[in-house]
């Protein structure tokens, strides 16, 4: 379905804000975060993500959400960066196919040992549940992800325990545009309390568009740290391109 007129446009843009619509997506994604500390170097995450609905009978769908994540590491006091393949992220998310302004989705997460150097993930695999609540109305949107995974064995280095609350605030403006502010809010339950939470707080822009038949979406925004670990950094950007398929 090409995007052909303003309302086609704000009505795709809905779409890719409400993670149980069943709109399909293929997504590129950039996470760059300047002066990591200990180092003078950058950290990035490039992940390439795939959102795939499937219909289970008439009143319910299955939604899929992939994450493979692409890794640069920085090195600590000169040494070099570290540079590979992350864990891959599953999510399954079963959602009702009807729905009003008020939408939800419940499933399970899975974290799958994908990493390719061994400072670039845990060698266990992860498991746990996750949630999404969401409510949209006129040009306003807003939502909530929640997660926590834990480790299912291996080693006592491999362990880990991590919640994550992803919250989403959309509002749509003309021609395709969108304001909004999306990030996750993470806490590492095996860490030091002083160094347990990571809370991003920021915003940015996107539109909906064309290239050729192919509807895409654009959109770019800054973060800042407010509360955060020792070695993490103060603040980040991302950008992200998304192929739609309504």
């Amino acid at each position: 379905m090409a995007v052909t007129t303003e309302s086609s446009a704000e009505e795709l843009a809905k779409l890719k804000q409400n993670p149980v619509s069943g709109l399909r997506q293929l997504i590129f994604q950039a996470d760059v975060s300047p002066d990591v500390p200990f180092s003078e170097d950058s950290s990035s995450l490039y992940s390439l993500q795939v959102v795939w609905p499937f219909a289970l009978n008439e009143d319910w769908r299955l939604i899929t959400y992939s994450i493979l994540p692409l890794i640069d590491l920085p090195g600590v006091a000169g040494q070099d960066s570290t540079t590979g393949l992350g864990n891959t992220l599953l999510n399954f998310f079963v959602s009702p196919r009807e729905a009003g302004n008020f939408v939800w989705g419940a499933g399970t997460a899975v974290s799958l040992p994908t990493h390719s150097e061994p400072e670039l993930g845990s060698d266990s695999v992860g498991l746990g549940p996750t949630a999404i609540l969401f409510y949209a109305k006129d040009a306003w949107s807003a939502g909530v992800v929640l997660q926590n995974i834990w480790s299912t064995g291996g080693s006592s280095d491999d362990k880990f325990n991590v919640f994550g609350a992803q919250y989403i605030f959309n509002y749509n403006l003309n021609d395709g545009w969108y304001l909004y502010s999306n990030a996750t809010i993470t806490a590492d339950w095996e860490a030091d309390s002083d160094n347990r939470w990571t809370v991003p707080v920021g915003g940015g822009a996107g539109k909906i568009f064309n290239i050729g038949e192919q509807p895409v979406s654009a959109s770019f925004q800054l973060l800042s740290n407010v509360e955060k670990p020792d070695n993490a950094p103060d603040w980040g950007w991302n950008f992200q391109f998304a192929a739609l398929f309504p």
